[in-house]
């Protein structure tokens, strides 16, 4: 595994007021984070080489083997644009993502980022209360692993690379990641504008899933807070949160 001196030349802006901390196998980077938040100061971040029991949105697992993937949790202090914490994400790790491996990711609502329809990475925010803090997860397909996949899938998995490659990546791509996300979230109004443009299924029929009964229609777009629009043959309806899946 890394060391967090490596991820350091590519910390950038507020992302570099982070203590980092690398480690070669925890339970989920989560778990690790909340239980450090004990007697960490805010804001740090760890990265894993693997997870034993990774955690993904709504309690699903999130396959994690090692040294072909990026796995780390960011903690901070809860920002005024609470909502915008998910897209900010997406946006900056769709555009770490086509800066160094020139792949062009779309971001699916509201945690995901595919390539095609094969998904690269996810992405799990959660709120603290004590003490006050957001942590905020991400794991990342980088290349194919010999590890067969040992946890259900709900969406056909990709990766980022067809081969390992002879130098880690991973460094670069979560300072990367880090820099961006720190930056978009010190200027809110520009995360919308950007999540839009990369945004995966636009137009497309689609189902609406854990927001009250299920619904499909067309999806129209995002409001500035983050909340997808989805056209229905009863009318235009907001959802704040939920999953969708392509019809």
């Amino acid at each position: 595994m890394f060391p967090a001196t490596a991820v350091t030349p590519w910390l950038h802006g507020p992302a570099q007021a982070l203590t980092l901390t690398t480690a070669a196998q925890v339970a989920s980077t989560m778990t690790s984070a909340r239980q450090a938040l004990a007697h960490q100061p805010l804001p740090f971040a760890l990265i894993a080489d693997t997870q034993s029991a990774g955690v993904g949105r709504r309690g699903k697992s999130f396959f994690s083997p090692a040294g072909t993937g990026l796995y780390l949790t960011v903690a901070f202090t809860p920002p005024a644009a609470l909502t915008l914490v998910t897209p900010a994400a997406g946006v900056a790790l769709q555009a770490a993502i086509a800066n160094q491996f020139g792949v062009q990711a779309t971001i699916k609502w509201v945690n995901d980022l595919l390539v095609g329809e094969r998904k690269v990475a996810g992405i799990l925010a959660e709120q603290v209360l004590t003490p006050r803090a957001i942590l905020l997860g991400v794991g990342v397909n980088v290349a194919p692993s010999r590890q067969p996949v040992a946890v259900p899938i709900d969406l056909p998995m990709g990766t980022l690379l067809p081969a390992p490659p002879a130098q880690d990546p991973r460094p670069q791509l979560a300072g990367a990641f880090l820099s961006r996300f720190f930056a978009l979230m010190a200027a809110p109004a520009t995360i919308m504008p950007a999540y839009r443009a990369h945004a995966a299924w636009l137009g497309a029929r689609v189902q609406l899933t854990g927001a009250g009964a299920p619904q499909v229609g067309q999806l129209a777009g995002f409001d500035d807070q983050g909340a997808l629009q989805l056209h229905t043959p009863t009318g235009l309806i907001t959802a704040s949160s939920g999953s969708i899946r392509r019809l």
